[in-house]
């Protein structure tokens, strides 16, 4: 995911001399291609997130388009203060991404886990929550967080994530993309464990359950609605999430 992600920040960034790019000191040959192309719009902040996190609400009050990028434990849990007083508070259209969700470093140990991430930005006033499925997902929510007007977390997997989406879908903030009918169960898929509820739809359907599968990219907004639609395709089988 995150190589998609870098791609489609480079491309957004021709279309937009807006968006510029902090890191945390991670990713930064990865993203040699946007350095060499707008050195002036690349900043490695350094192992001090909640200082980029101020330095990102400064370029946003001035009509920048900043995103921050680091490993997710680091650009929420360091610098959760600074997101809901610098950013939040003022409603700043920073997108704050991490990567690595969930336990994705878990072999560095439980400084670098992020299992509550989505609970800590879900609680901050006017943050959209956002967690991509695969890298079609990530390109996708990438270009719907840069046309909001308040603060956006992007939670994105580490690498290898399978494409889930052979083509891109119709993305909207709040919506399921609905990927398989069912009958009897549906399995909602909420970021990087998609390709998982995918397998496991599989999975079942060699026991001759017919599982439906949705990706819920959205984690705040929620449109319960569309939750109870997606779910009523599947007659009326059983959610599980």
């Amino acid at each position: 995911m995150r190589n998609a992600f870098v791609e489609e920040v480079l491309s957004l960034a021709r279309q937009d001399d807006r968006l510029t790019v902090l890191s945390g000191d991670i990713g930064n040959r990865m993203f040699d291609a946007f350095k060499a192309e707008y050195p002036s719009r690349f900043y490695n902040c350094g192992i001090a997130e909640a200082n980029m996190t101020g330095v990102a609400a400064g370029m946003a009050l001035c009509g920048l388009r900043p995103i921050t990028y680091t490993i997710a434990a680091f650009n929420t849990a360091r610098c959760l203060e600074q997101i809901r007083v610098d950013i939040c508070y003022h409603c700043l259209p920073v997108v704050i991404v991490g990567t690595g969700g969930g336990l994705a470093y878990a072999n560095l140990g439980p400084t670098h886990h992020a299992l509550e991430d989505v609970a800590w930005m879900r609680s901050l006033p006017g943050m959209t929550v956002v967690c991509a499925g695969d890298p079609v997902e990530t390109r996708l929510a990438l270009r719907a967080a840069l046309a909001q007007d308040g603060p956006v977390y992007l939670r994105i997997g580490k690498k290898g994530e399978p494409c889930v989406h052979q083509t891109p879908p119709e993305f909207t903030l709040g919506r399921c993309l609905p990927l398989r009918p069912g009958r009897d169960v549906f399995l909602l898929g909420v970021g990087a464990i998609l390709p998982e509820a995918v397998k496991a739809a599989q999975l079942l359907e060699q026991h001759g359950i017919s599982a439906g599968v949705a990706s819920m990219p959205t984690g705040l907004p929620l449109w319960t609605s569309k939750v109870s639609s997606s779910s009523r395709d599947c007659s009326d089988a059983r959610i599980a999430r």
